[in-house]
């Protein structure tokens, strides 16, 4: 952190240098201070779940090999896990916003639908032929039952008058709102009571954002299909494989097979490899400390010789970088 000539900079420039040099050592070293003080809960944690462990399922091997084989065994646990989070997360991301957007699709349709009943519309040509058909049949049913016999009149209400009638109502607008309300019920979306035309027009005028945004959404995971998962997932694949394998080496070695890490035989394997962790990481955290506690003392020693030589007495309060950084100010303010 230090620059290596920082020693010989008497500027006062070169002072605050050194002075943000210490603030951010003092940070750093607030932030390893509370993470020591976690990983020793962590310790003591695994310290007590091994010493369980032992009286329940020890077995009597090298000591170095059940280490390895217990990291093995954590590694595989902790990968298996990632490869399955991964998959989960990325799915239900999926699925959700397929989901969403499929639903917001059918819905707008549906206001649509309801919103485009009201307006007139042109039969269609097939129903304009049939139109003109039943009133050829009706013709000559009529004629038919004046010239032949009454009971071909009942021909207009058994057959020609239920057709007439459906046909009619396939062009009214009450059935196509009645139908497309339906359809909006079933597209998954809460309904809503302002059934008019504005109630409706401000509905789909909010959810239409919405949809795009969906859209955006589904399209931009169909990419990641096609991008990161498969690599993450091949590689934690090819992770777990040379895992096992080294895995399966050890238990050999060691005389032991993959029942053997099942149970308090397993347990033990795997709080053995826990609490050599707990401890690494403990000890990682510690150096750390000692490393950046060492060289905020130098940048604190040099920043009270500066003071010195420029005739600034030491205070009674603590030289932290605040009172240090006081002390600067003072002093710049003075020359």
């Amino acid at each position: 952190m230090s620059s290596p000539d920082s020693g010989h900079d008497t500027s006062l420039a070169g002072q605050q240098w050194r002075l943000a040099s210490l603030e951010s050592c003092e940070d750093r070293l607030r932030g390893l201070r509370e993470q020591e003080n976690h990983l020793e809960v962590e310790h003591i944690a695994a310290r007590a779940a091994l010493k369980s462990a032992e009286a329940r399922g020890k077995l009597d091997m090298d000591p170095a090999l059940a280490k390895r084989i217990g990291h093995a065994l954590e590694l595989r646990r902790e990968l298996e896990e990632r490869l399955c989070s991964a998959d989960e997360m990325h799915t239900a991301r999926k699925v959700g916003n397929s989901r969403q957007a499929d639903r917001l699709r059918a819905g707008c349709a549906a206001l649509q639908a309801w919103l485009d009943a009201s307006r007139p519309r042109k039969p269609a040509p097939v129903v304009a032929a049939a139109k003109i058909m039943l009133l050829v049949v009706t013709i000559l049913t009529v004629w038919a039952a004046i010239a032949i016999h009454p009971a071909f009149l009942l021909i207009l209400a058994m057959v020609i008058g239920p057709v007439s009638f459906a046909m009619g109502r396939g062009q009214d607008a009450e059935w196509h709102r009645v139908a497309a309300r339906r359809r909006f019920a079933t597209s998954g979306l809460p309904d809503f009571d302002t059934w008019t035309d504005d109630g409706v027009r401000a509905h789909l005028a909010e959810l239409e954002p919405m949809l795009e945004t969906a859209a955006l959404e589904r399209a931009r995971d169909d990419d990641d299909v096609s991008d990161s998962p498969p690599v993450d997932t091949e590689a934690i694949t090819r992770q777990i494989a040379g895992n096992n394998r080294q895995l399966a080496s050890d238990l050999a070695a060691a005389g032991l097979t993959i029942e053997n890490t099942t149970g308090d035989s397993g347990s033990w394997l795997r709080s053995l490899a826990g609490a050599e962790r707990a401890q690494e990481a403990l000890h990682r955290v510690k150096s750390e400390r000692a490393r950046f506690g060492a060289e905020a003392v130098e940048l604190r020693r040099q920043l009270q010789d500066y003071l010195l030589s420029q005739g600034v007495k030491p205070t009674e309060l603590e030289d932290t970088s605040a009172a240090i950084s006081q002390r600067l100010d003072d002093l710049a303010k003075s020359s």
